[in-house]
């Protein structure tokens, strides 16, 4: 065999195993990656609820809450939960 042959025939092997081992490497990362718990089925740490008043996105945890007739309502701040009690009373 010619040295020409031998180094085509080299290459051509080099080329074989890095296409073989390189394949099994992106498949153990995609199946590490399918036993991750997808993000739609993570639950929400904290989810937003909009102030009655200013209409304000406010995360719920933070939100000052107030509850009235069997129902919770979330402000944004005090001011907005003492300006819809307020205009509670008012349309009373």
């Amino acid at each position: 065999m010619s040295p020409l042959r031998l180094l085509i025939l080299a290459i051509l092997f080099y080329i074989a195993y890095r296409l073989l081992v390189g394949g099994r490497r992106h498949k153990e990362v995609s199946n590490d990656r399918q036993k991750e718990k997808p993000y739609k089925e993570m639950p929400a740490d904290d989810l937003l609820v909009e102030d009655p008043v200013c209409k304000k996105l406010v995360p719920r945890q933070q939100a000052v809450q107030h509850r009235q007739a069997e129902q919770t309502f979330y402000f944004c701040s005090e001011e907005c939960c003492q300006k819809f009690i307020s205009q509670e009373g008012e349309g009373k």
